[in-house]
């Protein structure tokens, strides 16, 4: 997974605390550090994960209009969700292993060390990511869009990469700078429509 399990059992502590806040004070306190721009989607995606009860980590722009949505849910397991601003949910991922397997690690640059013998980090972990994302693609693939995947703390921050073929099929993809692949999905139409008002 992309976290210890260590962390794994922080982050189920939180839970519990949040879902007994949430039985006090209602839904909307899960999300209460979305920022508002992000709100319909969180919501949008709270309510189409398959994992019950879910917790908003974060959610960022996606550079396309749209947000990206990270939950946990009532297991402790981490999910990508993306969506519109309309509440529309074109992504749902439930983060379960590098669908690389170990092989993205040959997309790495060699490691070398400074003087003190600790390793120099690559000078492009982002390039590295999207590496990652075209080879688990396996076809020819441009970068569309990407940027830092918002995730921190206890959860391995990594990248978010939209990939878009010469068929014209758009793909997302989340990858880190040690070239693991945690997501990948197809963008097409949207899995889910905005969520009930009222």
């Amino acid at each position: 997974m992309r976290r210890a399990e260590e962390a794994k059992i922080n982050k189920f502590s939180k839970l519990v605390v949040t879902l007994g806040l949430l039985a006090l004070v209602g839904p909307d306190a899960a999300m209460a550090d979305v920022a508002p721009r992000h709100a319909p989607a969180a919501e949008a995606c709270a309510a189409a994960a398959d994992g019950g009860l879910m917790e908003t980590i974060t959610a960022i722009d996606d550079g396309r209009g749209g947000s990206l949505v990270w939950l946990t849910d009532a297991e402790a397991d981490l999910w990508l969700c993306g969506a519109d601003a309309l509440g529309r949910v074109y992504a749902n991922t439930l983060i379960f292993e590098d669908l690389l397997h170990g092989a993205g690690a040959k997309l790495l640059p060699p490691v070398t060390v400074d003087r003190n013998g600790k390793p120099i980090l690559p000078a492009d972990p982002i390039g590295i990511a999207q590496d990652a994302c075209q080879a688990h693609l396996g076809d020819s693939a441009s970068v569309a869009g990407s940027g830092p995947d918002g995730l921190e703390g206890d959860w391995v921050p990594g990248y978010f990469v939209f990939l878009e073929t010469r068929a014209g099929e758009t793909f997302l993809c989340n990858a880190t700078p040690n070239a693991q692949v945690w997501v990948f999905a197809r963008i097409g139409a949207p899995l889910s429509g905005p969520p009930p008002v009222g």
